[in-house]
C-alpha cells in the first residue's frame, strides 16, 4: 500500500509499467472537468471510473488478483483500513469475473483517512476496507491490470535482485526490520535538521515509524524495491534508497538520509558507492542521477566523491520548509564510465 498527496503521486512511477502510465495519465486529467463516468483510459494497462458515493460504513474486506487499484479522492474525505492480505482469514470465494474477493475477520486494521487531493495504491498483497465514515465523496478509481499480456512480451533491460545484502569495510546495507522502527525513529526520523532539507517531515511518534516501515517492508514482497538501512556496528544509523527508475530509459534516483553523530565521516560516500556498484553492475542500470538543495553543500561533497558529475541547477524547483522555493543540483553518473573510474 502507498497512500500521499497526488502533488506527490509522481514519485512512484517505476513501481510497475501499468501503473506508471496510470499515474502519468491520472496527472494529465482536469477531474474539475471531467464528468463523472467510466473511462477506457489507454486501452492497454488500464482503466477508469469516475464516480459519487455516498459513504455508509464497510464491515467487509476486500482483495483483487488482476488489478492494483489506484483510487484518488476528489471531494470529500474517507477512510480506508488496510491489512496484509497473510493477516486476514474468513474468505469468500473470489468472484473471477469482476476480480474480487471478500473477507469477515474483523479485525481493524490501519486506518488512513484520506481527504479531497490524496490518493492510496493498493496492490494485490493488500487487503483494504473502503467506505469508512460518513458523508458524501467524489472519487476516481484507475484499475492497473498486474500482468498484462504487453509486459509479458517486453523484456526487462534490468536484471530485478531486490533489496540484496551489501557489506563494506564498515557498514551492512540490508532490508528493514520492525525491530528497527525505535532506532531509525531516535536516530534521525524525528530529527528536525536532519529532514530540514529534505522532502519528508520529522516523525511525530515512534508509532508513525512503524506504520512507515510496515509499507517498506511490504514493498520488499515485488522483488523490485531497492531500500537499504545503513548499519554500522550493530547499529541502523541511515537510509539510501533507489526512489525512481524507469524501464524506457534504464535510469534511476537515488536518496538518502544520515544520523547525526555520523555526519563528516565518510560513511554515506561508502554507502552510496556499495549502492551505485550494485546497481550498475548487478541490476543493470545505464544511469543513476542523485540531487540535493543548494542550501545543503555536504550532501553534494558526498556525491562528488561518489564519482558522481555535476550536471547543471535546477532553478527553484523545491519548496522549502520555511516557505519560499530552493535550487536543486544535479549530479549523475554513467555505468561504463563510473565502473571504469571506480574498479571494485
Amino acid at each position: 500500500m502507498i497512500v500521499g498527496k497526488m502533488a506527490d503521486l509522481a514519485k512512484y512511477v517505476g513501481c510497475h509499467p501499468g501503473l506508471d502510465a496510470a499515474i502519468q495519465y491520472a496527472l494529465s486529467l482536469d477531474f474539475d472537468q471531467l464528468p463523472d463516468g467510466s473511462d477506457p483510459g489507454d486501452g492497454q494497462y488500464f482503466h477508469m471510473n469516475v464516480f459519487h458515493t455516498d459513504i455508509r460504513g464497510n464491515p467487509n474486506w476486500e482483495m483483487h488478483r488482476r488489478y492494483i487499484d489506484l483510487q484518488i479522492i476528489l471531494e470529500g474525505e474517507e477512510t480506508i483500513a488496510w491489512l496484509p492480505l497473510s493477516s486476514l482469514e474468513e474468505f469468500t470465494p473470489h468472484d473471477e469475473e469482476r476480480d474480487i474477493q471478500f473477507s469477515t475477520d474483523p479485525k481493524e486494521g490501519a486506518l488512513c483517512q484520506l481527504n479531497a487531493g490524496m490518493f492510496g495504491i493498493y496492490f494485490p498483497e493488500d487487503a483494504h476496507r473502503p467506505g469508512i465514515g460518513s458523508g458524501s465523496i467524489r472519487k476516481a478509481v484507475l484499475k492497473v491490470l498486474v500482468d498484462p499480456p504487453q509486459l509479458r512480451e517486453a523484456e526487462s533491460p534490468f536484471n530485478h535482485l531486490g533489496t540484496a545484502r551489501l557489506e563494506t569495510d564498515r557498514l551492512i546495507l540490508r532490508e528493514y526490520t520492525m525491530d528497527d522502527a525505535g532506532v531509525m525513529f531516535l536516530n534521525w526520523a524525528s530529527d528536525p535538521e536532519v529532514a530540514k532539507t529534505l522532502m519528508w517531515d520529522p516523525h511525530p511518534d515512534v508509532d508513525f515509524t512503524r506504520k512507515l516501515l510496515a509499507q517498506w517492508i511490504q514493498a520488499y514482497q515485488s522483488g523490485r524495491s531497492y531500500h537499504w538501512v545503513i548499519e554500522k556496528n550493530g547499529e541502523v544509523i541511515g537510509d539510501i534508497s533507489l526512489m525512481t527508475w524507469s524501464n524506457r530509459t534504464q535510469d534511476g534516483e537515488i536518496g538518502y538520509c544520515l544520523s547525526k553523530k555520523a555526519w563528516n565521516q565518510g560513511i554515506m560516500t561508502e554507502a552510496l558507492m556499495a549502492v551505485m556498484r550494485f546497481l550498475f553492475a548487478e541490476v543493470g542500470f545505464r544511469r543513476l542521477t542523485l540531487r540535493h538543495a543548494t542550501n545543503n553543500p555536504a550532501s553534494g561533497r558526498v556525491m562528488e566523491k561518489a564519482g558522481l558529475r555535476f550536471e547543471g541547477v535546477q532553478r527553484q524547483a523545491y519548496p522549502e520548509k520555511e516557505g519560499g522555493f530552493t535550487d536543486l543540483a544535479l549530479y549523475a553518473a554513467l555505468k561504463e564510465e563510473w565502473l571504469a573510474e571506480n574498479p571494485a
